[in-house]
């Protein structure tokens, strides 16, 4: 089977053309098993690449970093609502997940209509979750 890919050198952008080969080529079967595929970042040299943390999770299964956030909030003193509509600017936002190595920016929320993330501190996590109440 010939793919569309021609790759003669091992360089950030053949490496992502040979993450997307390795997606294209497996999530087939892994959607047909209710799994889900998830790389790290990769580490090359002239003609070598290394994925790390290469890890298969069950569809249903939260990512890591809502499994982060969470955790984060089994233990805080906030009880927000995963659910919530965030309401800033006229932009919608949605809390999806957590940083925890992360101190001055921890957050991270979605932009429903562009789907763009954005890290923000506690602090205006609060102040979204107030406005809306």
């Amino acid at each position: 089977m010939k793919t569309k890919y021609n790759i003669t050198e091992i360089n950030p952008k053949s490496i992502k053309e040979i993450r997307q080969i390795i997606r294209d080529s497996l999530n087939v079967i892994f959607e047909d098993n209710n799994l889900v595929l998830d790389f790290g970042n990769a580490t090359y040299d002239d003609d070598s690449v290394k994925f790390t943390n290469f890890k298969v999770r069950l569809a249903t299964a939260d990512d890591p970093k809502l499994k982060d956030l969470k955790n984060y909030l089994k233990y805080s003193e906030h009880d927000f609502d995963l659910d919530k509509i965030l309401i800033d600017r006229n932009d919608q936002y949605k809390l999806v997940g957590f940083k925890p190595r992360s101190s001055k920016r921890p957050f991270i929320i979605e932009n429903i209509n562009t789907n763009k993330t954005y890290v923000c501190d506690e602090k205006m996590i609060v102040r979204l979750y107030r406005e809306q109440s």
